[in-house]
């Protein structure tokens, strides 16, 4: 079935190849210079963090999608409020709720009520029930008779987050908050800014002139004879200053027109244009728009294809589809082959049905509605399909050595991630592995990670071993592959979108920039630059399709905060993090540090939300195809009034990066090693005897679908957890130890009694029989390896894990600290204590885990919850009020710990106070099965 299909797409492509459409029109392209003069002459909403009143008109804005439309920090007694503007009889408020498992946080809501803001009155509280809105129709109505005010103010009782999705207060029958200002107590990482609507733009032709002759100047630079086009462009600056103040507006409109004229004359003698064809796709974007979510099958919308666009510089250009014959579907992230000739990319098929359905089950989907990666020839004949089977693969990627490497959710819930677990992915329908903040039975979060297959699609390999999400692969000029990957490790899931590169075969995974950087919040798309050592990325947002402002990277500055950050649309905020802004960047490909191949919209980004295919706010047709410059300068190429057109690549041959030889012995034992030089190197202010061990711990995969389920730990997202074990840390700061191959991994430095000092916010990962050297803990990205003589630990046998106490591997509280609650403490903090004082502090295994977290004012459970990085000595261990009574003295009541029951307490605490490490029963088995099968690593 499978070669008469392709036989059939073949004719058909092939016979559709010679059929070419006018590209555009001069109309088209002189309504697009009036567009972006209303979008682009606006400067961009300043950075900064969000205010009061900007997040608060979310509440009364009439959009109502269950998420929230303001959102409070996490604090005492938090509050919303609307400004009616003067006082009115109120008839009821209607309260719709966030729709999701953190509506419950409203249950006990208060209205009050003002004429002055200053004094209020309690008209209501709710009565403990959780009511949504949005999902099942029923908000929460609240009827107030008799009552006149003009200020209205929501609040809750107790600490906690406030949001809510919409406020609705009618009077006389009308909804008179709709609109109105209002603020709030606080804003959040969550909270938006909401612009106000801003008047019509004058033709800013000064600028598009200024614009021009910075071009000029810039192309004479590469050989282009630009004089005749200066002397157009400072003729068209006369005549603007001759303009009276009372010339017609449709002058002025000729007068910008001809300006944009004269400048893409001359943008398009650009000598970096040596190219006649440009491949796009066009492509509706995905009905739920999301940073995950825009690259599962299952959202896609149908139509489009793979189309080549010739003569864009001259008045007749052409396009051309070369995949007309496929069935109704998606295409997505092509890639050319390095001679030109070849084209990667990824198809699914549409199915309607598929995205209200369940689909955690996946075999109750079609095959083909899950994106798979194809190779064609440039005229559309020769399909090949490279990977089968019910997963997500896309973003494949030639690699110089013939390889490609792409994404794809096949690395599912393997504890170890390697050739093995790869292969098995096509023999079956595998359960896959999730993220831990999102999701459920509709909506299943899917995590996918770098993988790598033989140019025919053979020898498939799980290359990282990532807990999380990774996008956006790019082979960088030395031969490494650049991507984006999610960490959030014990910390907020928010900012932390940060670009990587590894070896192609997955060795050596490196920070590039940006792991604490909150602004811009994700860093995608990154390339590099042809004759440059910089990088061009998209700043995007978090909760939004990929989109945002584009910027050059400068890695040599730095790799934090925006120091090594050039904006190149600094009409356009960082998405989310600095507000939400009216149009968008996307795709670029760099031609130079000048100029690029873009995709512009001049929509918004869509909302995070499942959304109708015919939303207005997620249009099918927001995109275009674009050359930009850094001068800000926009030329369209190429725009489908019906279709969003993306992913421009030029058609012709470009160099191969160095190759990289791999170094994995994928048949090897599974098992790596770690060599770490000097623990003090990034240990500002550590005295360099102080650091004794090294405790490794490992993080298994979300098994569950469902967001914040299971709860494992303080936060409701904490990753999973098993204690490998830990190793000695030579007199001179090196450490030398074995570890499982494709396990996640992260570190944490000891002190003599066992206390962390420090501790990682992301993970690594070894690949087999590799050794993997780290110059210090947390040193500077750009230090070299210390000169002096070999590192201790290298003079010796690799260490092997000493293993942690009982209940480490895998996590559990049950089995790692209760045995010291029972030992010490039960016999008087029980229900039938004789010391009414202590039975009140009730540690037996029912309450023990809840009542130790809240102990000394929830101290445990702050000093566990998600932060945003961690400082030298600010671990939970050594900052506990619990440990430190336990510890002070003669300890309490008497209590002497003995050397187990401390180490418990404290590995318990170190590794975030959790519950539980792992998702499930059957996962916990199979940690238990595993490290049985990894006896040779450990030092029993």
């Amino acid at each position: 079935m499978k070669v008469i299909l392709h036989a059939v797409l073949v004719f058909l492509t092939t016979a559709d190849a010679a059929h070419a459409e006018p590209a555009i029109t001069a109309s088209q392209i002189e309504q697009d210079w009036l567009r972006q003069n209303e979008l682009r002459s606006r400067p961009a909403i300043p950075p900064g963090n969000v205010r009061p009143e900007e997040d608060a008109p979310g509440g009364c804005d009439g959009i109502k999608n269950g998420k929230w439309g303001f959102h409070t920090q996490n604090e005492d007694q938090p509050w919303w409020q609307i400004d009616l503007g003067r006082p009115i009889p109120l008839d009821r408020i209607v309260l719709f709720n966030r729709c999701d498992s953190c509506a419950s946080r409203n249950n006990r809501i208060l209205v009050l009520l003002s004429d002055d803001a200053a004094h209020w009155k309690q008209a209501y509280q709710h009565d403990g029930t959780t009511f949504y809105g949005h999902s099942d129709g029923k908000p929460l109505d609240v009827p107030l008779p008799a009552n006149k005010a003009r200020y209205v103010r929501l609040q809750l009782p107790g600490k906690s987050y406030f949001h809510l999705d919409e406020v609705e207060i009618y009077a006389g029958g009308k909804n008179v908050a709709l609109g109105k200002p209002g603020t709030q107590s606080s804003t959040s990482p969550w909270s938006v800014r909401h612009p106000v609507e801003e008047p019509r733009a004058e033709y800013a032709t000064d600028t598009v002139l200024e614009r021009g002759l910075k071009l000029a100047g810039h192309l004479r630079e590469l050989g282009v004879a630009v004089e005749p086009h200066e002397k157009e462009l400072r003729q068209l600056a006369i005549r603007l200053d001759q303009l009276g103040t009372d010339a017609p507006d449709e002058v002025r409109r000729q007068l910008f027109l001809d300006a944009h004229w004269a400048v893409r004359r001359l943008a398009l003698s650009n000598p970096l244009l040596d190219f006649d064809t440009i491949l796009l796709v066009k492509r509706a974007p995905p009905i739920f728009p999301h940073m995950s979510d825009q690259y599962y099958g299952w959202w896609s919308r149908p139509g489009g294809g793979i189309w080549l666009l010739s003569g864009y510089r001259s008045d007749r250009p052409e396009i051309r589809s070369i995949t007309s014959g496929w069935p109704d579907g998606t295409f997505l992230r092509p890639d050319l082959s390095y001679d030109g000739k070849k084209v990667l990319f990824a198809w699914c098929r549409y199915y309607p049905e598929v995205a209200a359905m369940e689909k955690v089950d996946k075999d109750k989907l079609p095959e083909d509605c899950f994106f798979k990666i194809y190779e064609m020839n440039l005229d559309g004949s020769g399909v090949r399909q490279l990977t089968h089977g019910r997963y997500d693969d896309f973003d494949a990627r030639y690699l110089p050595n013939g390889e490609i490497v792409f994404l794809s959710t096949r690395k599912g819930q393997f504890l170890q991630c390697n050739k093995t677990s790869a292969e098995a992915t096509r023999k079956a329908t595998l359960p896959d592995s999730f993220v831990r903040c999102g999701g459920g039975d509709v909506r299943p979060v899917a995590v996918y990670t770098l993988h790598l297959m033989d140019g025919d699609g053979g020898n498939l390999r799980a290359i990282s071993a990532f807990e999380n999400f990774e996008w956006n692969p790019a082979v960088a000029r030395d031969g490494r592959v650049l991507y984006a990957r999610w960490d959030y490790i014990d910390r907020f899931n928010g900012h932390y979108e940060s670009l990587w590169s590894t070896n192609p075969d997955g060795t050596n995974p490196q920070l590039v920039y940006g792991n604490f950087t909150e602004k811009p919040q994700c860093v995608f798309e990154a390339r590099p630059i042809p004759g440059s050592h910089k990088l061009v990325f998209v700043a995007a947002a978090h909760h939004s399709n990929e989109g945002g402002s584009l910027c050059l990277l400068d890695r040599s500055v730095g790799t934090e905060g925006t120091a090594p950050i050039t904006r190149l649309t600094p009409e356009v905020c960082f998405p989310e993090t600095e507000g939400w802004p009216e149009h968008f960047y996307a795709n670029p490909w760099p031609l130079s540090e000048e100029f690029f191949l873009v995709s512009w919209s001049d929509r918004k980004l869509p909302p995070h939300s499942l959304l109708k295919a015919d939303d207005p706010r997620n249009p099918p047709n927001a995109q275009g195809i674009y050359l930009y410059d850094a001068f800000g300068n926009l030329e369209l190429l190429y725009r489908d009034p019906d279709i969003s057109s993306m992913y421009p690549l030029p058609v012709r041959a470009r160099p191969k990066p160095a190759v990289i030889s791999s170094v994995v012995e994928w048949e090897a034992p599974q098992e790596g090693r770690f060599l770490l030089q000097d623990v003090y190197e990034g240990l500002g202010g550590v005295e360099r005897t102080a650091v004794k061990r090294l405790r490794v711990v490992a993080v298994p995969p979300k098994t569950q679908p469902h967001m914040n389920k299971p709860v494992l730990g303080v936060s409701r997202e904490d990753p999973g957890k098993f204690v490998l074990g830990t190793v000695p840390v030579e007199e001179d700061g090196s450490a030398y130890f074995g570890v499982p191959s494709g396990v996640p991994l992260f570190f944490q430095a000891l002190d003599a009694d066992g206390l962390a000092l420090q501790t990682m916010r992301t993970l690594t990962y070894v690949q087999p029989n590799q050794t993997l050297s780290c110059v210090g803990c947390h040193e500077s990205r750009n230090s070299a390896p210390p000169t002096q003589g070999v590192p201790l630990a290298a003079l010796r046998e690799p260490s092997r894990l000493t293993p942690g106490p009982p209940g480490t591997w895998p996590l559990r509280f049950d089995e790692l600290v209760q045995p010291v609650l029972d030992r010490y403490c039960v016999e008087c903090h029980r229900p039938q204590s004789r010391d009414e004082k202590a039975m009140a502090f009730d540690l037996t295994p029912a309450k023990a885990y809840d009542n130790l977290i809240q102990y000394g004012g929830e101290d445990l459970k702050t000093l566990a919850f998600e932060k945003p990085r961690s400082e030298i000595g600010d671990l939970p261990a050594r900052k506990s009020k619990l440990l430190a009574l336990l510890t002070a003295g003669e300890g309490h009541a008497g209590v002497e710990l003995d050397a187990d029951s401390r180490d418990r307490l404290v590995t318990w605490m170190d590794t975030y106070a959790q519950r539980l490490g792992s998702f499930s029963d059957r996962q916990e088995q199979e940690l238990r099965r595993f490290r049985r099968e990894m006896a040779s690593l450990l030092a029993e």
